[in-house]
């Protein structure tokens, strides 16, 4: 590994200096190129003083000044480091640019943030290198990432493979890996300094995200593109993993070699049944809570607009499975099916981003994701139905029977059809008036339960709409509908406890007695709270997404003590 050379501290910089720096123009070999000291921009008020430097020779003019990618690349003045270069101005001459002093670098170690932004300068950024993203896929990543004064750069190259060389030294091509695999998400930067197996680069800020958990590898330089607005290098990251990028901040990044961050692999399957084609990808992703949801639902979109070679209407149907600590035996399942009218594939993710929600964004517990599989099949059809109308098949409807329903639904631009289903009537059923819904799976978050009542709980147990476990959160998602079931779910009339065992007809009428009976006394007369019944609710598995609701009531009658057995169902007798 290589060691720590001599460094120069600001104080003993003066303008008129004449020095070198070093960078990679081309492939993986570090060249030098010629400098001068300017002067010294003092900012006393942070004590962040920054180098003025202007490069110079036949590379510099050739590129057309400091190129994008080149911020970190090592300043030496008589063999000493002074820091790396990391800034300039915007609408400038790009051979004049800052240097971040190597002694506040090398407090990124501590992880401390001491060097101050200057709002008239331009970092000279790293390129963010996609590659395996195109189109609609590389647009949504680049706008959800927005990550300041980078410029966002295609690529159909993933990776290199690694040269005879594969290790850092200063001025080398450096890749922080977002993403790595049959899809890449890479800033290609330039390394300041090797001390041992700690890495210093960049200069300034990648994401700003302080501690941090990036892939970090050797990168290929391709070209170094001029540019009026800015020049930039092209390249890849090389297919060895060398280590960790553990800090990012103010004056730049620190990583550790052979030190390994946590990753998480996503493998998408996507089978189209029209064209017969199944496209399958294979990455790993960092383990960010916060970029995690994008990262994965781009190279998902990228993954089925491969396989279905267009936009528009269609059916999918979706599992995606999630491994991971703190989750029910070790990991959650989801299925779902999905029409569009407009664009199947976008819809498709909506399950995607849920997860993921609900998983890093819960208020209960960490989830260490292990591993995350996504398989998606798709057709070129309109699987799709409206639930038009219900009718109840039963003459008489007692507590403990079943309810038979004749469901009938329009599929889109078709012949409507029938279906007979059932649900069971609970034997403690509330006689009376009930209500019966009648929908369709529904594509939103589960539904907020009820507000509960609290009291007697501690103070400090947390309830976040109405849910007080990540474990109640997963299962209500879970186990919701999906968008091909047909929900069936019963209300049934509340009656109050000391009017259950009346005749139904005669309710009213005693409630208005007891009413008029009642003593004239105002007295704080506590409501008997009426006791809490599961829900009476069914999924029914269909073969369309469902579109609709409806509502329709009935009547549950008193089984007649004289007729019991007659009017009882065989199931009911059993």
């Amino acid at each position: 590994m290589a060691e720590k050379p001599p460094i120069m501290m600001v104080d003993d910089i003066k303008a008129g200096q004449q020095g070198y720096a070093k960078t990679v123009f081309k492939g993986t070999k570090v060249e030098e190129f010629p400098i001068e000291i300017i002067d010294i921009i003092e900012d006393q008020n942070l004590d962040t003083d920054m180098i003025l430097i202007k490069a110079s020779g036949e590379k510099i003019e050739k590129s057309g000044g400091v190129a994008s990618g080149m911020s970190g690349s090592p300043v030496y003045i008589n063999d000493k480091l002074i820091g790396a270069i990391s800034y300039k101005w915007q609408e400038a001459d790009h051979r004049f640019a800052l240097v971040t002093p190597i002694i506040k670098m090398l407090n990124l170690k501590k992880g401390t943030q001491d060097v101050s932004f200057y709002k008239s300068l331009k970092a000279a950024n790293t390129p963010i290198m996609i590659g395996g993203l195109t189109g609609r896929s590389f647009d949504r990543l680049k706008n959800s990432l927005d990550i300041e004064n980078s410029r966002f750069i295609s690529t159909s190259s993933t990776s290199q493979q690694s040269v005879e060389n594969p290790n850092l030294e200063a001025g080398s091509a450096l890749a922080i890996q977002l993403v790595r695999g049959d899809v890449s998400v890479a800033s290609i930067g330039t390394v300041t300094l090797v001390d041992n197996n700690e890495v210093y680069a960049f200069g300034h800020p990648f994401m700003n995200k302080g501690k941090s958990n990036f892939l970090m590898s050797k990168a290929y330089i391709n070209a170094i593109i001029p540019s009026r607005s800015q020049p930039f290098k092209i390249g890849s990251p090389m297919d060895k993993l060398l280590g960790v990028i553990e800090n990012d901040r103010n004056a730049g990044v620190y990583g550790k070699i052979n030190k390994f961050p946590n990753i998480i692999p996503l493998t998408v399957k996507v089978e189209d049944k029209n064209l017969g084609v199944t496209k399958e990808v294979r990455t790993q992703i960092i383990n960010d809570e916060k970029l995690l949801g994008e990262l994965g639902s781009s190279i998902i979109l990228q993954t089925i607009d491969s396989s279905l070679d267009r936009i528009g209407y269609g059916t999918s149907n979706v599992s995606i499975e999630i491994m991971g600590s703190n989750l029910p035996d070790g990991k959650v399942v989801r299925k779902n099916m999905y029409y569009s009218n407009n664009d199947i594939a976008v819809s498709t993710l909506s399950d995607y981003y849920r997860m993921m929600d609900l998983i890093t964004k819960n208020p209960f517990k960490e989830i260490n994701i292990f591993d995350i599989k996504v398989n998606i099949e798709t057709t070129k059809s309109h699987d799709v139905a409206l639930i038009q109308e219900a009718e109840v098949l039963n003459e008489k409807i007692y507590p403990g029977s079943k309810l038979k329903l004749n469901v009938v639904f329009r599929p889109y631009r078709s012949e409507a059809i029938s279906r007979e289903v059932t649900i069971d009537i609970p034997k403690d059923i509330n006689t009376g008036r009930a209500t019966l819904a009648i929908s369709g799976g529904y594509s939103g978050l589960p539904n907020q339960r009820e507000p509960q009542d609290d009291s007697g709980n501690d103070v400090n147990q947390a309830v976040i709409e109405g849910y007080k476990s990540f474990d109640q959160m997963l299962t209500d998602y879970v186990e919701a509908p999906m968008n091909n079931e047909l929900v069936l779910q019963i209300y049934p009339s509340f009656i109050p406890r000391n009017q259950i065992n009346k005749d139904p007809d005669n309710i009213e009428e005693d409630t208005e007695e007891s009413e008029q009976e009642a003593p004239e006394e105002e007295e704080a007369i506590t409501p008997e709270k009426p006791e809490e019944k599961p829900e009476i609710k069914k999924h029914v598995y269909t073969d369309f997404v469902l579109e609709g609701t409806l509502t329709l009531d009935f009547e549950v009658k008193n089984i007649p003590e004289d007729n019991e057995e007659k009017n009882m169902t065989e199931d009911r007798k059993q």
